[in-house]
């Protein structure tokens, strides 16, 4: 076989390698820096902003060599059989459900005037504005939104304040614990939030803790926005009622 034949046949079969090696299955969750959006968006008239970040489950190298040009910063967490087939075929449900009722437990707790029928409506409007996010993390900042609706109050003082933050919101109006705390204290960071609510945890969870996990992205990340944390919606809008109160002094 001439040089120039074992050439074309090496130059045809590279790529069939390639695509062979990128198509292998690897099982892994990802997530990423995303964006804030502000609850307006959802149709609240509040001021106040939620991050949100990129993620989900890859099944082969090609979608991982994507996401790493597509990502600066990309965290890879490698799956079990168990948690991908639970993650492919019963968590997009779960999400779903959990989703709803942070909207419904905000709405609840800050429409207390309302009748149930116009709570039902307020809460089936918020839920299709919210379609294109993903989870339940935003529970908390509805909640806050909707009472700066409510009671006609501007938390962020004509937008001066850059307020955002996580955690889901219960019926107790208890906040609860979430996911990717540390790529949503750098996408807030990274788009000039001021004031960052995360979850009062540590009680509960110790170091594997939101409270604790963004303790230490603060540190390590040297992050200048205030991080606040909450065990409650009240404690949340506690401390802006005195934010407010020392900026009108």
């Amino acid at each position: 076989m001439s040089k120039e034949a074992r050439i074309s046949i090496l130059l045809l079969v590279i790529p069939l390698i390639v695509s062979y090696l990128l198509l292998q299955p690897i099982h892994e969750e990802f997530t990423a820096k995303g964006d804030i959006e502000t609850v307006t968006e959802l149709g609240i008239d509040g001021s106040v902003y939620f991050t949100y970040v990129h993620s989900g489950i890859i099944k082969n190298y090609l979608e991982k060599f994507f996401l790493d040009m597509q990502y600066d910063d990309i965290e890879y967490l490698p799956l079990s059989d168990y948690e991908y087939n639970y993650f492919t075929k019963e968590y997009e449900e779960d999400v779903q459900h959990y989703k709803e009722q942070t909207i419904v437990n905000a709405v609840n707790l800050t429409n207390e005037h309302q009748t149930v029928v116009e709570n039902q409506d307020r809460i089936s409007d918020i839920i299709h504005e919210a379609s294109e996010y993903y989870g339940d993390s935003f529970g908390l900042m509805i909640a806050i939104g909707l009472l700066e609706e409510e009671l006609n109050k501007d938390y962020s003082r004509k937008g001066s304040i850059l307020i955002s933050g996580t955690g889901t919101i219960e019926e107790d109006q208890s906040v609860g614990s979430v996911g990717a705390i540390r790529y949503k204290l750098l996408t807030a960071e990274e788009n000039g939030v001021d004031i960052f609510f995360v979850p009062k945890d540590a009680v509960y969870y110790g170091e594997s803790s939101n409270q604790r996990e963004a303790s230490n992205v603060l540190k390590e990340e040297d992050l200048k926005l205030k991080i606040v944390y909450v065990s409650t919606l009240q404690e949340a809008i506690n401390f802006l009622e005195n934010l407010n109160l020392e900026h009108e002094r």
